[in-house]
């Protein structure tokens, strides 16, 4: 048995886990090129996006990789291209288990690789748990 041979291919997860290092080494750029105001921290979860595409009437949902969240948003990758502006819908998972559902709107999108988008969202609304 060649050494080649006993390499594991790489998969769709390692290429995606690839391209969040990859940003998260590529920093804001430039001193002072910093907007945000809320800490984020790396936060690598699975979280669902659903949105109404425009000129469309239905919804589309996928799973998307995050990067980070912050208190007002989240950074996430995937292949679909959002526009900014667009409301989207956001089910994330807390290391609780549960599931947190919150009202985004793109804020930043940007190339993130061969086919793929970073796209950062600012939270509009939270869910209000009723007791």
């Amino acid at each position: 048995m060649s050494v080649a041979t006993m390499i594991p291919a790489p998969t769709v997860a390692d290429a995606i886990e690839h391209t969040l290092e990859w940003l998260d080494r590529q920093g804001c750029g430039e001193l002072g090129q910093e907007r945000r105001v809320t800490r984020r921290s790396r936060y690598r979860v699975h979280a669902r996006i659903s949105y109404l595409p425009p000129g469309s009437e239905k919804l589309t949902t996928f799973e998307v990789s995050t990067r980070n969240l912050s208190r007002t948003g989240l950074s996430f990758i995937h292949k679909t291209l959002i526009y900014p502006r667009q409301a989207v819908d956001v089910q994330l998972p807390l290391p609780d288990h549960s599931i947190r559902h919150l009202k985004a709107r793109v804020i930043r999108v940007r190339p993130a690789g061969v086919g793929m988008y970073e796209i950062g969202v600012e939270f509009t609304e939270l869910e209000v748990a009723v007791v």
